[in-house]
This record gives C-alpha cells, sequence and structure tokens, in this order.
C-alpha cells in the first residue's frame, strides 16, 4: 500500500519532468492551494439556480469561442501578410543585388 506522503513524491517526480525550478515552485504552490481550498456549501442553493448557473456558463463558452475564432482568422489575416511582405521584400533585395552587381560590373570595364 502506498502512503499519501509516498504518492505526493511520486506527483512531484511525475510533474518535474522538464519543468524550470520556478515552473515546479509555481506548480507545487497551486496543487498546495488547491489542496487547501474548503469545499464550497450547497446548502441553500436549489437545482434552478444550479440550471442557470449552467446555462449563464454555456452562454459565455459560446460568446468566448466566438470571440476566439474572430481572432484566429484576424491572425490568420496576419500571418498571410507578414509572410507575403516578407517575400516582397526578400524579392526587392535580390533586386537590388543583382542592380549593384550590373553597376560594380560596368565600373570594372
Amino acid at each position: 500500500m502506498i502512503t499519501g506522503d509516498t504518492m505526493d513524491n511520486k506527483i512531484q517526480t511525475e510533474l518535474n519532468v522538464g519543468l524550470s525550478e520556478e515552473e515546479k515552485e509555481d506548480l507545487e504552490k497551486l496543487i498546495k492551494e488547491f489542496k487547501g481550498e474548503q469545499p464550497v456549501s450547497i446548502s441553500g442553493i436549489t437545482l434552478d439556480d444550479v440550471q442557470d448557473q449552467v446555462r449563464s456558463m454555456g452562454e459565455r463558452l459560446a460568446q468566448l469561442s466566438e470571440m476566439l475564432l474572430k481572432f484566429d482568422t484576424r491572425l490568420k489575416s496576419l500571418y498571410t501578410i507578414l509572410r507575403l511582405s516578407y517575400q516582397k521584400s526578400e524579392d526587392m533585395n535580390e533586386r537590388i543585388d543583382a542592380i549593384i552587381k550590373s553597376i560594380t560590373g560596368m565600373k570594372n570595364i
């Protein structure tokens, strides 16, 4: 049987893989805070209240999803613009280099 202390050590060892020391400390702090939180008392809450909260959260989630999709579309457009601008600058640099080589070649003649 695994005791609670051994289980915590096993979990911490698994979580430490690939994390910096600051990230490990932050994660451990969050886990301790989460474990220390007291459960929310549900006395006085009716089923209708819970359903209203779930419905409201669903509506908010739908709104946030729409915002995320719009943001994603804008980012794709921005990426396309940046990519095309980079290509244009590379083409212009090639042309400038060709002109410079042409001019310096004429001076040597």
